[in-house]
């Protein structure tokens, strides 16, 4: 598997923080599932996770920021 481009990322969402959260969260789902396959490698759940998110089959969404203060 080749991983996306950043390019193709960025576009999905307008922070990188964000698809990076998306990702972490969205692989450690996949690792949690395949925990039982001796072959599960967690940089294959990352690049999964990655293609997913490319793919539009998951939703990157920005929450607001609240304004405490």
């Amino acid at each position: 598997m080749i991983p996306p481009s950043t390019k193709d990322i960025m576009q999905i969402a307008s922070s990188k923080y964000a698809v990076v959260v998306a990702v972490a969260k969205r692989a450690r789902v996949l690792s949690e599932q395949n925990k039982n396959n001796e072959n599960n490698r967690l940089s294959t759940m990352v690049t999964e996770a990655l293609e997913e998110i490319s793919n539009g089959k998951l939703n990157v969404e920005l929450l607001p920021e609240s304004r405490e203060g």
